[in-house]
């Protein structure tokens, strides 16, 4: 195979897609042109992750090693951590620790705790006392807390120094910390967080203005076992590019940064669409399917019972399903109709939770929305299923059943559909406002409980106006 492409961005994103599609021949073609996967894993460490997480993990392992120790932990950085371990868990421990004495030490705490235990062991043990210490403070956290969020790497500076002595002082840590040197934090002798110094103000101070005539003393911060979300929620309102990590005695624990921060937000998201369907929050595919299937079976357990559940409720009508046979072709679509309207008030409800624009206090007028937008959806729907019902209904009719005049069926879609969505609006964004007053995750199993719901309403409200109407 043959690719000549001269711009790095551009070979980088070739071979990457080549990796997607055909694994093996991306795998070869980089076995034979070392240099340019060199060059790419020096200037493009991202393609250069996409690339090891597409391709076999004995592959990925052989061409992590072809890098320098400081390219491969660039790249290591960039794979997703569970990932990362795979491939990690293929190379010699002690050559596995010099790479990731090369990671970002919370990015290497997180590939490190996805480690087999045994594997985990001899990679901490082959690692040099001060970074597999850096590693193990973070390993005690929480992966959705900000202990587990958190850098070790940032610059604090004593409060007694002066503007001109800090500055020298972060020239001599900048080769330490490199993207870590965001803000500059002001600390006490015992490591207590006193405030916060941007690098703007910094330098315009003058060389003999203190630190602690410079520094914001009100530094906004959360604690180690503050949970991610609530992390994320704050670097975003404060528009923070980093938020300082506090233990439980004051001290300057670590730092979350944005890019972090961002990736919670992405990944708290991700845990409420799973858990919405019965999944396990923390699932991926990386998860042993072991632990998914126990994780999942208790939820499809529970749906058999609400399909035996929703028999029950239609058994009731079955009068009304024997004389008029026509009406269980037309139930199923009013429930699928609901059941839509309520996925999608649902979805705003969880995301805008996820994402901290929906307080306590507005959950009461983000219901009622909900159900004016049913309302008004369902008024459109509903004519229009009703107009096709009466059109139809020479399709579905039978001899063997008494018949139903087109505009008693229409009438009778017409009121199904439209109390469907008004109910389906308001149990969409019920479920999870009512799941969080009880403490308990908004997400947990709502598209369960919904299409429990909406099943109901949907074949329940036609037979019930129909039984009405037509009795």
């Amino acid at each position: 195979m043959r690719i000549r492409i001269p711009r790095p961005r551009q070979f980088g994103s070739t071979i990457r897609e080549l990796a997607r599609r055909s694994p093996d021949e991306a795998e070869a073609y980089l076995d034979t042109h070392q240099d340019a996967w060199e060059e790419l894993a020096e200037r493009n460490p991202h393609d250069a992750a996409d690339i090891l997480e597409a391709i076999d993990e004995e592959g990925a392992a052989d061409l992590l090693t072809d890098l320098d120790a400081d390219d491969a932990g660039d790249v290591l950085d960039e794979m997703i951590a569970e990932a990362a371990a795979d491939v990690l868990q293929e190379i010699d421990p002690a050559r596995a620790a010099e790479l990731v004495s090369e990671m970002e030490v919370d990015q290497a705490a997180d590939v490190i705790g996805a480690l087999d235990p045994e594997e985990r062991t001899s990679v901490l043990a082959a690692l040099d006392p001060e970074t597999a210490q850096n590693v193990e403070r973070l390993l005690v956290y929480a992966a959705d807390t900000a202990g587990g969020m958190m850098t070790t790497d940032f610059a604090a500076l004593p409060g007694g120094l002066s503007a001109g002595e800090a500055i020298e002082a972060l020239r001599r840590l900048h080769g330490e910390l490199g993207s870590n040197l965001l803000y500059v934090y002001v600390t006490d002798d015992e490591d207590r967080l006193l405030g916060v110094v941007s690098f703007r103000d910094l330098v315009f101070a003058r060389p003999s203005t203190g630190l602690d005539e410079v520094m914001e003393p009100n530094v906004v911060s959360v604690r180690t076992d503050t949970d991610r979300e609530q992390v994320a929620e704050l670097v975003q309102r404060y528009r923070l590019i980093a938020i300082p990590v506090i233990d439980d005695k004051q001290r300057l624990a670590g730092i979350v940064k944005v890019t972090e921060a961002m990736e919670a937000i992405q990944a708290e998201v991700g845990e409420d669409i799973a858990v919405m369907v019965g999944a396990g929050e923390e699932e991926t595919v990386f998860t042993p399917v072991q632990l998914s299937v126990r994780r999942r079976l208790p939820w499809i357990a529970f749906n058999l019972f609400v399909g035996f559940f929703i028999a029950a409720v239609i058994s009731q009508f079955e009068g009304t399903i024997t004389t008029y046979a026509v009406l269980a072709a037309y139930m199923p679509l009013v429930a699928l109709l609901s059941g839509n309207s309520g996925a999608q008030s649902l979805a705003v409800i969880i995301r805008s939770m996820a994402v901290g624009e929906l307080p306590p206090g507005r959950a009461g007028r983000a219901i009622r929305r909900e159900v004016v937008i049913g309302l008004i959806d369902g008024l459109v729907i509903s004519i229009i299923a009703a107009a096709f019902a009466a059109l139809t209904i020479g399709l579905f009719q039978t001899g063997d059943a008494e018949s139903i005049e087109p505009l008693q069926l229409a009438v009778i879609i017409f009121i199904s559909v439209w109390v469907a969505f008004i109910v389906a609006g308001l149990v969409g964004a019920g479920i999870p406002v009512l799941l969080r007053r009880t403490g308990q995750d908004p997400a947990l199993a709502s598209n369960i409980f919904l299409t429990l719901t909406t099943d109901i309403v949907g074949f329940g409200g036609v037979l019930i106006t129909a039984t009405l109407l037509l009795s």
